[in-house]
């Protein structure tokens, strides 16, 4: 069993809780949410998103698909806290700093039990946690030992030479929480002089017997939140612990 620490840096870039909706929620209705939910926040922006398949075959050229979806980003005042409505998905967002996940929680709550009043019941298709770290390690005589901080990299073999960049992905479906972990793992541009950054993006997300009750949901957010926690101990060296601080009111 990994020990889960608290960090009083913790490395943690955007903190999301999302629900999808099986069926989408009316367009009037959308306006209505949007206008109730934006009262705890300072701003509001219409968003879109563009889909578009191509299918190939049949024909003298492929078949293209194109569709809209609008939406609404609200963000607080210092634009740290989200919240990106869709006619299908529900989503909450925390940018740094992070304050805890009690905090991350509750304010998911509170928009969730607006949404409910305010539309009612929605079936509910997916439920997902995705935390996005990024860790920063120092160079050191102009090498990155990354393999001391991290224990999720690809494995080249020394005849290839130092690697400048890697992107992996490894996909773990979990039958405890029935759901499944999605963990990326690649270099990034470093914001920091002297230092690499290695990202560390996982996602748990339950499609399966996916809870329906408010109280069935929040119990499984939370058991997710314990099991990311875990995930995210199992990708790190000690050496990397020693990069986030210690903070037991994390």
């Amino acid at each position: 069993m990994v020990q889960v620490q608290r960090y009083s840096k913790p490395p943690i870039t955007e903190a999301v809780i999302s629900i999808l909706f099986k069926d989408p929620i009316g367009e009037g209705e959308l306006v209505g949410l949007q206008k109730v939910l934006s009262r705890p926040y300072a701003h509001s922006q219409p968003i879109r998103n563009f889909h578009v398949k191509f299918q190939v075959g049949g024909g003298p050229g492929p078949d293209i698909n194109q569709q809209q979806e609008t939406g609404s980003r609200l963000s607080s005042p210092d634009l740290t806290e989200l919240l990106v409505l869709f006619p299908k998905s529900f989503t909450v967002s925390q940018l740094p700093p992070y304050p805890g996940w009690d905090t991350v929680f509750t304010r998911f709550c509170r928009d969730w039990r607006i949404l409910r009043r305010r539309v009612g019941f929605k079936a509910v298709a997916r439920i997902g946690v995705r935390y996005i770290n990024r860790v920063d390690i120092p160079v050191e005589g102009g090498i990155v030992a990354h393999e001391q901080y991290l224990n999720v990299f690809p494995h080249v073999t020394t005849e290839f030479g130092p690697m400048s960049a890697y992107n992996v992905q490894a996909q773990i479906y979990m039958d405890d929480l029935k759901a499944h972990l999605i963990i990326n793992s690649a270099s990034v541009p470093s914001p920091l002089l002297g230092y690499a950054s290695f990202v560390i993006d996982q996602d748990i997300g339950r499609v399966t017997d996916v809870p329906q009750k408010d109280e069935d949901i929040f119990e499984l957010i939370n058991a997710v939140r314990h099991r990311k926690n875990a995930v995210f101990e199992s990708c790190v060296t000690e050496k990397a612990r020693g990069l986030f601080g210690n903070d037991e009111r994390a």
